[in-house]
């Protein structure tokens, strides 16, 4: 039987897109001493080999997915502690730059 693995690149856009957004995410990691990771992105290299989640270095080639947690029950989030991060000013200022020309 053989296992789904999606390529660590499609993961970094998709960490990018909740930083930009200022999304909370929920990563769920390989061999890790806690295998889920919930927060805000705070980063993600440019060549896709790590993010800044929760204030964590995360090897994205040990990234297994990324899930947008519930408020229902699922999420880590604490009292006080805000949902949204806030949106990164280079997001807000070149709005449309990581559009590809021609689509």
């Amino acid at each position: 039987m053989g296992t789904l693995v999606r390529p660590a690149s499609s993961i970094a856009w998709e960490l990018r897109t909740a930083w930009a957004l200022g999304r909370r995410v929920s990563v769920t990691i390989e061999n890790a001493d806690e295998n889920r990771l919930e927060g805000a992105v705070r980063a993600v290299a440019g060549s896709g080999a790590y993010a800044v989640v929760a204030g964590l270095h995360v090897p994205l080639e040990r990234v297994l997915a990324v899930h947008r947690p519930s408020r229902l029950g699922d999420s880590t989030v604490k009292d006080g502690e805000p949902w949204r991060a806030p949106v990164p000013r280079a997001a807000k200022s070149l709005p449309g730059q990581d559009r590809l020309a021609g689509f």
